[in-house]
Order: C-alpha cells, then sequence, then structure tokens
C-alpha cells in the first residue's frame, strides 16, 4: 500500500511518500530543480520558489514544456508549462496532481479520448480530441486530480503554469 500524497501550498514543500516535512529546518539538500533529483528517503525535499521560478524562465526560453525535478520511481515532480494544442492524454497506471500556481486554462476530463494512440515508451495514449469530458476553469491556487484511465487535456490557456505531481497507481 503506498502513502498517500499531501501537498502545502505555500512554501511548496510536499510530503507524503517523500517522508515528513517539518518546515523549511528539516528539509533535505535536494539539488536545484535545474537537475532532476532522486526522491530523498526517510528525509524531505524542498524546492525554493526563485528556483522553480528560475526554471519556468529556463524552460520558456528553451521553448521546453515540462522539467522532472524529482524522480521517485512511482512518482515524479514536474515543473510544467502547458500550451494550446498539448494533445490530451490518459495515462493507464498513473494518476496526475496539477497545482496551478499561474494563469489560467480550462481543464477538460472525463468524456472519451478522440483518435488515441499509444505512446511509444510509456503505459499512455495520446488523442486530438476529448469527447463528452467535463470543464473545469483554472486559476492559481486551484488544484486538479486526475485518476488513471482519465483523459485530460487543456484549452483556452493563458500562461498556465503548474506542478504536475504524478504517482503510479497499479
Amino acid at each position: 500500500m503506498r502513502t498517500p500524497l499531501f501537498i502545502v501550498i505555500g512554501t511548496v514543500v510536499l510530503f507524503g511518500v517523500f517522508g515528513v516535512a517539518h518546515g523549511r529546518g528539516s528539509r533535505a539538500a535536494v539539488p536545484a530543480p535545474q537537475q532532476s533529483a532522486t526522491a530523498p528517503s526517510g528525509k524531505a525535499a524542498y524546492f525554493a520558489h526563485a528556483d522553480i521560478e528560475s526554471t519556468w524562465k529556463d524552460l520558456e526560453a528553451r521553448q521546453v514544456i515540462n522539467k522532472r525535478v524529482m524522480d521517485g520511481g512511482a512518482y515524479s515532480i514536474n515543473i510544467r508549462i502547458v500550451k494550446e494544442g498539448d494533445a490530451p492524454l490518459v495515462h493507464a497506471g498513473s494518476a496526475d496532481v496539477w497545482v496551478t500556481m499561474e494563469g489560467t486554462a480550462t481543464a477538460i476530463t472525463g468524456g472519451q479520448l478522440v483518435d488515441g494512440k499509444k505512446r511509444p515508451n510509456v503505459d499512455d495514449e495520446a488523442g486530438t480530441a476529448i469527447r463528452g469530458g467535463v470543464e473545469q476553469a483554472l486559476r492559481p491556487g486551484d488544484v486538479l486530480f486526475v485518476p488513471a484511465g482519465v483523459p485530460h487535456g487543456f484549452k483556452d490557456i493563458k500562461g498556465f503554469r503548474a506542478y504536475l505531481i504524478r504517482f503510479d497507481t497499479k
């Protein structure tokens, strides 16, 4: 059984499967988000807001949409920029937690993935659209949870920046 994932938005301390966070004083020595780190065991990890902002600027300059900042094998933390036209997805064996930090977007979840095709080397499908999904406006501070097997995508994107926390469900 997996330990639940808990998120505290503010100082961006994440804990649960990572170990227990007790604030800044007991954070693990984890490289800045410019490098992907292996998740520590038995201690918390801390990511400074300034490092994350720097990573977002770097991603924008290089026209890259994702940077994995921590990999725990069964879970990962990513700094994510969503662009208009990104393909909607279905993850067969993992769930997503999206924490909106900046900008706005409309999430489309549920329904049916249109023209779904398996992506190479992963257990995911990408499609061209979602038919019959539910639309939900996202603003800074909003959290979206997408279970495994649920189609999800975004539209009406205006500067949307989020933390994407993905964890295996199998």
